[in-house]
């Protein structure tokens, strides 16, 4: 099995069993309090809390937008409860197993805040001029595609084209900015499709076997932060 795929692979497991950890210790902390001291509300927030752990995996599962807000209001009910319990309250048993639930919370959501699972796409942009992308090409077996790069962080990136790829293609990217030409070889990892009439978004993951795929990795991310740069400031050039 390929590497990426394999690494793919392992990280999703590994939010499923964060998002199940990290469930596992709020329903500890709620019985824990409940059992400090039994109260009606306590009960309904468990409930609560086990009815959400369901629709809170779907927008994980398909990969939808709401999980941030999900994901904010958690973690600032999380901060809350921890201020509770170890300065207020005193129980800092509690107050330990909903640190951990929110070190969790943390964690999965940096996981997760990759372009192969949620790309950002500066869509509010109505003038295509301004928009933080970079217009590149996209050579699959024989086939050439213009699309754009419209998402770049950490190692990975987001691609914008209106053909129909498969997932674990393998492609290879090159742009050209100022005459500075830039080829890197990566993967589809994931495909969405927000709106009927845009493109497809792909996650791609860079392929870095080798120490020339990470110069040209650092290359083009020094490309993509001058071309938003470029843009933004012709933006308000007449501002």
């Amino acid at each position: 099995m390929d590497s990426i795929e394999h690494n793919f692979k392992t990280e999703t497991k590994t939010i499923k069993f964060l998002l199940k950890a990290f469930f596992f210790f709020i329903h500890l902390a709620i019985m824990t309090e409940i059992v400090a001291g039994p109260k009606f509300r306590l009960g309904l927030r468990l409930a609560f809390f086990l009815y959400l752990s369901t629709p809170y995996y779907k927008t994980i599962k398909h990969r939808y937008y709401t999980y941030w807000s999900f994901s904010a209001i958690l973690f600032v009910y999380m901060l809350f409860k921890i201020n509770e319990q170890f300065f207020v309250q005193h129980h800092f048993h509690i107050g330990i197993l909903y640190l951990i639930s929110t070190l969790i919370l943390i964690l999965k959501m940096y996981i997760l805040s990759s372009p192969i699972y949620y790309p950002r796409v500066s869509w509010w942009e109505y003038d295509f001029r301004y928009r933080d992308d970079l217009k590149i090409t996209v050579k699959v077996l024989e086939a050439e595609y213009v699309a754009r790069l419209t998402d770049l962080r950490r190692l990975a990136g987001c691609v914008a084209l209106f053909e129909e790829l498969k997932l674990g293609d393998e492609i290879i990217l090159h742009t050209k900015v100022d005459d500075v030409s830039v080829t890197l070889r990566g993967q589809i990892m994931s495909k969405r499709r927000d709106l009927i009439g845009r493109p497809l978004i792909y996650g791609v993951q860079f392929k870095f076997d080798s120490r020339s795929n990470k110069k040209r990795y650092i290359q083009l991310f020094r490309l993509w932060k001058k071309d938003k740069h470029s843009k933004r400031k012709l933006k308000f050039a007449h501002v």
